[in-house]
């Protein structure tokens, strides 16, 4: 297993007693090996080919708002903005060392194994050291099947973003011959309202304005702004893909955003205050795709991309005469093709 240098989980042991089959406890007079009930050894699944430093490129898409409840009736076309971004991106995964063990009641004890992440992207046009955009820090767990709950083996994403948002996002995963497929679902920056759990689109003409007339960041094509995971297509045109581990994320999935088969209650996002009452991130769906490219020679890289769509609600006024502030929601979208470096 590949480790990260300096990194400060790789003594960490988050079982608190060393491994699972050394531990032991006590029934009466009798000592019960935890070996009885490990059912299974603990690996990375399909975490295994992500320990290392990924870099690459991608694109950002975010609609924020600008001051939208100032006044009663429909927000001016100014009081919404979007901010498009050509990103550069460092992905590390680091190794934590030893099983990550929870005590069972209804069921026995499990026991896995888990990765700490650090997400860094910035903006390619901006001035280095004024460019930083994103930050990201958390764990990828590989979590196995279980009887009660009764649920299938997961991957689950624990995430931390200093505006002030966490997040825990889980879902299935699955190895595939040949490339990724990446419509389903698509990446529809279109606001939306929720009818009946449901995405709708919003049709104002002054939002859809919004998104027909930005201009694309130097480096970006016009047809990434409606549907940015044209960028990943592009960017493996003419690659023998010979082999991709897909993993499924989200977290209060909605429908119409979420990933086919994700259904509630599943994760959830928690924040601040600030961001509940101006921009309450609610939602969050991604995919990444491990994929194993070969070269004409024969050889082989990996190369992993996602596409990751966070729905963010910001409260506006309704029609008039009530005008009662409902919530819009915005989808904020990222995408990136990054290349795991030598160590």
């Amino acid at each position: 297993m590949a480790k990260i240098k300096n990194n400060p989980l790789a003594s960490l042991s988050l079982s608190g007693l060393g491994s699972i089959e050394e531990q032991s406890v006590e029934k009466g007079q009798k000592l019960v090996a935890r070996a009885e009930v490990a059912v299974s050894t603990p690996s990375l699944g399909p975490l295994t080919k992500l320990p290392g430093t990924w870099v690459g490129t991608g694109f950002n898409l975010i609609e924020i708002p600008n001051m939208n409840q100032a006044k009663p009736g429909p927000p001016p076309p100014d009081k919404f903005k979007i901010i498009l971004n050509n990103t550069a991106e460092t992905l590390t995964f680091s190794s934590i060392d030893g099983e990550i063990i929870n005590r069972g009641n209804a069921q026995e004890d499990i026991a896995y194994l888990g990765l700490h992440y650090l997400q860094q992207v910035n903006d390619v046009n901006l001035p280095q050291g004024q460019n930083g955009i994103h930050l990201e820090t958390g764990l990828f767990l590989n979590l196995p099947d279980g009887t009660d709950p009764q649920v299938k083996e997961s991957v689950a994403r624990l995430g931390s973003i200093p505006h002030g948002d966490s997040l825990l996002a889980q879902g299935s995963f699955f190895t595939v011959k040949g490339g990724p497929q990446f419509d389903v679902p698509p990446a529809d920056p279109t606001p939306f309202f929720i009818v009946d759990g449901k995405r709708v689109n919003d049709t104002n003409p002054e939002y859809l304005r919004l998104l027909n007339e930005a201009v694309p960041p130097a480096g970006i094509s016009k047809d990434v702004i409606m549907n940015p995971n044209n960028l990943l297509k592009e960017a493996i045109k003419g690659q023998n893909i010979i082999e991709t581990i897909v993993i499924l994320l989200d977290a209060n999935p909605i429908e119409g955003v979420c990933n086919p088969g994700a259904i509630s209650p599943t994760g959830g996002i928690t924040n601040i205050p600030f961001i509940n009452v101006n921009a309450n991130a609610t939602s969050l769906t991604a995919i990444f795709w491990i994929e194993t490219v070969q070269n004409p020679d024969g050889s082989t890289f990996l190369q992993l991309q996602y596409t990751q769509t966070v729905i963010l609600d910001f409260p506006v006024f309704g029609p008039p005469p009530t005008n009662p502030v409902v919530p819009i929601s915005w989808p904020h979208i990222s995408v990136a093709t990054l290349r795991l470096k030598d160590n």
